[in-house]
């Protein structure tokens, strides 16, 4: 939507994803956003008309953010914007998709080891993944029962647990190598 920052479609797309009203803390901790940038965000959506403030359900002290019905609308069409990224890599032939997608989570893997990025919820860094056996550039998921290829592994999942570091490492192993 038009006069939407990539933030506030990113917080407008989480609540809209979420389905429930969310505290402003939730909704930094789920973007990997600092309270001050969610603060700031959160008031320019709330003067647009797109959010708005009321008490936690859970805890009559604290404010929760919902979605206004124009909100829901701004939502679903900011949810919409990697369409034209989809729609350009059409051109492209099933073997290079899966390589341009096997990059760019290699790329947003290093960035996130090195520090220059928050931390993804992507299976890279997961204790349900399973990167051995399955062949080459099948891997599983533990925790849905799912097989992905370089083309489908998420990069973002509500079901992810971090694996601790040595097993991260090894995973990274045995995935550049494949």
């Amino acid at each position: 939507m038009a006069g939407l920052t990539p933030t506030q479609g990113e917080i407008l797309t989480l609540l809209l994803s979420r389905g429930v009203p969310m505290r402003l803390g939730e909704i930094a901790e789920d973007a990997a956003l600092t309270s001050a940038t969610v603060s700031e965000a959160v008031s320019t959506l709330e003067n647009k008309g797109l959010v708005e403030k009321r008490r936690d359900a859970n805890d009559g002290r604290a404010l929760a953010l919902r979605l206004t019905a124009r909100g829901k609308t701004a939502a679903k069409k900011a949810s919409q914007w990697p369409n034209f990224l989809t729609s350009a890599s059409e051109s492209l032939g099933e073997k290079e998709c899966a390589q341009l997608y096997r990059t760019l989570v290699k790329l947003i893997f290093t960035m996130q080891e090195r520090g220059d990025v928050p931390a993804q919820r992507m299976c890279l860094t997961c204790s349900h993944f399973d990167v051995s056996a399955r062949g080459k550039g099948q891997y599983h998921c533990d925790h849905f029962n799912a097989t992905y290829d370089d083309s489908r592994l998420p990069l973002d999942c509500n079901a992810h647990e971090d694996a601790d570091i040595a097993t991260q490492r090894k995973v990274w192993k045995l995935y550049s190598k494949t």
